[in-house]
């Protein structure tokens, strides 16, 4: 069974932006979608770094993702990835360049996590 834990309330995470939080020594992102919240590990899977920290800045809008680092984009209420790799530092690059950035590693998708809410509490299970 997975783990329950609170990572805050619908009026902190509610708001539209993507939120990087702590649920138990797991970093996570947390972002509203339509009406509903998605979760997903705050690792881009072609390298590891940070979806919330980087050179390219959070980058969140219409439900999807972008890795500050290589401009990689996933859609957060699945995990599927959109785009691999096409830019670098938020920046776009020419499109012979993407097999470059991308390092030999194949497309990912994120690992997500299911997310409830009770009241005004907001739980993830990881």
């Amino acid at each position: 069974m997975a783990d329950r834990v609170r990572i805050g309330s619908v009026s902190q995470l509610s708001d539209g932006r993507l939120h990087g939080v702590d649920a138990a020594g797991t970093k996570i992102i947390v972002g509203k979608v339509g009406e509903s919240m998605y979760a997903a590990r705050n690792r881009c899977p072609h390298l590891g770094f940070s979806l919330t920290t980087g050179p390219g800045g959070t980058r969140f809008s219409d439900g999807e993702v972008e890795c500050p680092w290589h401009s990689s984009s996933f859609d957060l209420c699945t995990g599927e990835n959109r785009d691999w790799a096409p830019g670098f530092a938020g920046r776009d690059m020419p499109r012979w360049s993407h097999r470059l950035i991308a390092l030999g590693r194949k497309p990912a998708p994120l690992t997500t996590y299911r997310v409830v809410i009770e009241g005004e509490d907001v739980f993830v299970e990881l």
